[in-house]
């Protein structure tokens, strides 16, 4: 089973390593995110057919607006081998609430 991780735990994590996965849909160019250098914006949708673009034995955190997604995409990659991935809880808006590093999405 996939972990559900705090914005903070998240945090630590990338600081560790992990790569962030945003896996919202349409994100707008004024739309918030995560500012964190190690991102794939991987819409949710598109996940199936991209699942390439992310390395097999790092670990992940996949990102939504408020975790939902995040749950789903989450499940997916477990269910294709990604052993070590783990859902941010609350998502963006946690994140920054949270105090978090914010940038508007390029």
């Amino acid at each position: 089973m996939f972990k559900n991780v705090t914005p903070r735990e998240a945090y630590a994590a990338y600081m560790l390593g992990s790569l962030f996965v945003d896996v919202r849909e349409n994100i707008g160019a004024d739309a918030k995110t995560v500012d964190v250098n190690q991102i794939i914006t991987l819409p949710f949708s598109e996940l199936d057919q991209r699942l390439g673009e992310l390395p097999p034995n790092r670990p992940v955190v996949v990102v939504s607006n408020v975790g939902n997604r995040g749950r789903e995409a989450a499940k997916f990659l477990q269910a294709r081998g990604y052993a070590d991935v783990a859902n941010m809880e609350g998502g963006v808006a946690a994140w920054e609430r949270e105090g978090l590093p914010i940038r508007t999405h390029a």
